[in-house]
């Protein structure tokens, strides 16, 4: 049924698109694609979560089938409308992990995750760096690069395919209702693991630009400071003002967290911040500083849903089929690289720091995805690099998709292998269902009952 409803959309899409006016479509283009992607995500995601998939996976593919690559469902002037949810999923998610991150639960990983981040974020980086310096020669837009700019070219390429993807983290655990050391060693080494990207973007970049056709920055210490730093303290004031909403008012908490989200991904990015270091700091702190930390993550959940729906939807819409034909050889050599990497060096990292060894033998799957963050670090590759940051971001752009729409299920195979899926505690509200359903399961059973007694004495008085 959902698979006919799912085509039903689809030519109901064509059918939309085809009514013009002087060139333009009637009524508004963003909110025939955010309907579109809403109703078309939901119904994939259930498609693949019966082909034991994860949902997200579905996501992605609805986008890719209304993305540019395929049926080209989206209009032009809806596709750039569609990043403001990109904007406002990346501060909800980070606002999700920061409020997952319990110092008390997790002291007992904390070596752990120091270990993996510094072993195998970092090594994954050298690891990239030094594949990229020896792909040069199959990789046009390096051939015309002195030494010196190959290898910094080749940093920042490795800085950037580096990165993870908390966003992918956060929604399998909570489709899988996943917890246990593995999920939450993994939350925190990605979130860690972020940080420690987006600051070394920052250093590689400022030292590579003068290699690279770009003009050195000498203020890139005072940028840096003010983009960690300044991001830093106004998410301890959005924490304040997240603490003062949750005790005095009641109502409407789903909607003011989107509406403050919204206000940190497009204000936030236009001052220099980083919305995700905002949102992460502020959720830390609402978890570990105040009593508030559940009615923050049950607020979240009220109203993340149909973000993530269009945000997972336009990250597969911004996948480009015909961009992995033309870098699929050097990014599929690049994906290669990194998981192997990854699942290398942090199964050592793990039994260094003495990790449990369900940790030891799966953590590295949960580092494989890439998203959000990964992407505007390639697009500000572009931007900051105009000589070569075009090609080199279709490379980055192709490594994206292949792990976007592959790692997932990697991570979700290694969740069930663990053990670890569905072992989250449910939300009160799921309590309270799991009561009732408890109740009238009981009430069933006695009514069954007290039928049977009727029916044997029936069966005694007929003797």
């Amino acid at each position: 049924m959902r698979l006919l409803v799912l085509l039903a959309l689809v030519g109901l899409m064509m059918a939309a698109r085809s009514f013009e006016v002087a060139g333009e479509t009637i009524g508004s283009a963003t909110a025939l694609a955010v309907g579109y992607l809403l109703l078309a995500a939901y119904m994939t995601g259930w498609v693949a979560k019966q082909l034991g998939m994860p949902k997200l996976t579905g996501y992605l593919a609805a986008g890719l089938l209304a993305g540019d690559s395929l049926l080209a469902l989206i209009p032009e002037a809806a596709a750039g409308d569609l990043k403001i949810f990109t904007g406002v999923a990346v501060s909800l998610i980070a606002l999700t992990a920061g409020s997952e991150l319990e110092l008390k639960t997790m002291r007992p990983l904390l070596r752990s995750v120091a270990w993996l981040t510094a072993l195998s974020g970092v090594g994954t980086v050298l690891v990239l760096t030094l594949a990229a310096w020896l792909m040069r020669g199959y990789l046009p837009f390096m051939s015309a690069l002195s030494p010196a700019g190959t290898i910094a070219m080749a940093a920042v390429l490795g800085v950037v395919m580096s990165a993870n993807s908390p966003a992918v983290v956060v929604a399998l655990r909570t489709e899988m209702a996943a917890d246990g050391p593995l999920c939450r060693t993994v939350l925190g080494t990605v979130v860690m693991g972020d940080l420690v990207v987006i600051i070394l973007f920052a250093a590689v970049g400022s030292a590579a630009a003068p290699f690279l056709g770009s003009e050195s920055d000498q203020r890139a210490l005072v940028h840096l400071a003010w983009h960690v730093g300044g991001s830093l303290v106004i998410g301890a004031g959005l924490a304040a003002l997240f603490y003062l909403f949750l005790r005095f008012v009641d109502q409407s908490r789903a909607l003011f967290v989107v509406a403050v989200s919204f206000v940190v991904a497009e204000v936030g990015a236009r001052i220099g911040l980083d919305p995700l270091l905002v949102s992460l700091s502020a959720g830390i702190l609402v978890r570990n500083a105040t009593s508030f930390g559940d009615q923050l993550h049950e607020a979240i959940e009220g109203s993340s849903l149909p973000v993530y729906l269009v945000f997972f939807a336009a990250a597969g819409a911004s996948i480009h089929l015909d961009v992995l034909a033309v870098v699929g050889i050097p990014a599929v050599i690049f994906v290669g690289v990194r998981a192997v990497s990854y699942l290398a060096t942090s199964r050592l990292a793990a039994t260094i720091a003495g990790a449990d060894p369900v940790v030891r033998r799966y953590v590295g799957f949960g580092l494989l995805p890439q998203a959000g963050l990964a992407l505007a670090l390639g697009l500000l590759m572009v931007k900051t690099f105009p000589a070569v940051g075009q090609a080199a971001g279709t490379l980055v752009l192709g490594v994206v998709a292949i792990n976007e729409m592959v790692m997932p299920i990697l991570y979700r195979f290694a969740l069930i292998r663990a053990g670890e899926s569905g072992r989250a505690e449910p939300s009160p509200s799921q309590s309270d269902l799991r009561g009732a359903d408890d109740r009238d399961g009981a009430a069933s059973s006695s009514q069954h009952s007290l039928d049977a007694v009727a029916e044997e004495r029936a069966r005694t008085r007929d003797a």
